[in-house]
């Protein structure tokens, strides 16, 4: 597993629109592919505010040095997500979380594509 960089900065762009993080996905295919943070234990629980996060879920501790909610998700991808339309996306469990309550027509799949 590679070390995290030194400069927590270059390591979460702010504006990566999500064509580009579909790209750094196809570079790397074990990191999620949503181009925003969320909390890996609760999903989009997240709130930011000059240039720190948190999660808001009360039982939760996890804060963040940097504005991780505005910021391409930087965790291990462990789900896949089948859209409606046939697409497949991977996603971390934080995100899995969140679409299984957002999603209608789409499915969250254990594992990654093979």
């Amino acid at each position: 597993m590679p070390s995290a960089p030194q400069d927590v900065d270059d390591a979460f762009p702010t504006a990566m629109p999500y064509a580009q993080a579909l790209r750094n996905t196809a570079i790397d295919p074990s990191r999620c592919t949503v181009p925003w943070g969320v909390c890996p234990k609760h999903g989009a629980t997240l709130k930011s505010t000059g240039g720190r996060a948190w999660c808001t879920d009360l039982a939760c501790l996890n804060a963040w040095p940097y504005d991780r909610l505005d910021a391409a998700c930087a965790e291990p991808a462990t789900r896949t997500i089948r859209a409606d339309n046939g697409d497949r996306y991977v996603v971390c469990d934080g995100h899995a979380l969140t679409a299984r309550t957002q999603i209608t027509d789409g499915q969250v799949l254990p594992g990654l594509p093979a």
